[in-house]
């Protein structure tokens, strides 16, 4: 098995984190997809809750009142948590984007090392090749 140099390990690493932090970033795509349906719905909720005209008394009217509180919570608390999954989902777009750049340049510091290192063996087996051309034979001619 060939050796893996550092820059490539360490490419590697990066890419490890950057699928870590891809999966964290669909996990909270998904959160904020339903939190964000469970606000439609409860907006839904909250308009059919109106109090009919004509059909209301005393009990009605309160178990609407306090229905209707219930829901308006819940959008409440619906909508403050769609901020901050919508933060979260923000700042983990950019941490991935910075992840795939940090990636991107070690990829090429391992690429120009690569191509160095071919260099050098390139250069040694020219020198090694005039060298021998300029040693005199033993044996031969």
């Amino acid at each position: 098995m060939k050796n893996k140099s550092i820059y490539e390990r360490f490419t590697l690493k990066q890419q490890i984190g950057i699928s870590r932090q891809a999966e964290a970033m669909r996990t909270l795509n998904s959160e904020l997809k339903k939190s964000q349906e469970l606000v439609q719905q409860l907006t839904e909720i909250a308009n059919q809750t109106e109090i009919k005209i004509g059909e209301t008394n005393a009990i009605s009217l309160r178990s609407s009142s306090w229905y209707g509180t219930r829901v308006q919570e819940q959008l409440e608390t619906t909508k403050n948590r769609n901020k901050f999954l919508q933060k979260e989902v923000d700042d983990s777009k950019k941490m991935l984007a910075k992840a795939v750049h940090k990636k991107n340049k070690s990829e090429e510091s391992w690429h120009q090392y690569e191509a160095s290192e071919r260099a050098n063996k390139e250069e040694k087996l020219d020198r090694e090749v005039a060298d021998r051309k300029r040693m005199p034979r033993k044996f031969g001619r």
